[in-house]
């Protein structure tokens, strides 16, 4: 049985934050990110599920004018959660720390002209079982094969 608990909160955030993109030539575009939070709350005893770091950078390039691939690194911090468990009638709510997860999808593509697209992704390539939520893992090692086409309208 699964307990679902919602929790409002008027909390506070203070959010140091450093970005830096960079088109290092025309054909080749990075990123990176990071975040620094600090949390406040009125009423609960956490933040709940915020993570206190996020980073996150990624790499793009065109490897010919039809060729495209790039790249996306990211971290998130641990965070607080709350896991029911029920002992007969008996509910009780524990905290429990959701460990900080590092994750890596990568893309390469074909862009036959300005309509039609085909490309391969892969996500979560690192293949961690990390939890985003408490009781919610997510997908490892994913493939991913599609095209896209675009109508005129």
């Amino acid at each position: 049985m699964v307990i679902l608990l919602i929790a409002y909160d008027d909390i506070k955030t203070v959010v140091f934050s450093a970005e830096l993109k960079a088109d290092l030539s025309k054909d080749v575009s990075f990123g990176i990110l990071g975040e620094f939070n600090s949390y406040n709350t009125k009423i609960e005893a956490e933040a709940w599920n915020l993570p206190a770091v996020k980073i996150n950078s990624t790499l793009d390039f065109n490897i010919t004018s039809k060729w495209y691939a790039g790249t996306n690194v990211f971290y998130v911090g641990d965070r607080k959660a709350v896991e029911s468990s029920i002992t007969g009638q008996i509910g009780s709510f524990d905290t429990v720390i959701l460990k900080s997860y590092f994750d890596i999808n990568a893309h390469v593509g074909f862009k036959y002209n300005e309509k039609f697209t085909a490309f391969l992704r892969g996500n979560n390539l690192a293949n961690q079982a990390y939890q985003k939520w408490v009781n919610f893992p997510s997908q490892q090692l994913q493939i991913v094969v599609g095209a896209n086409y675009k109508f005129d309208f």
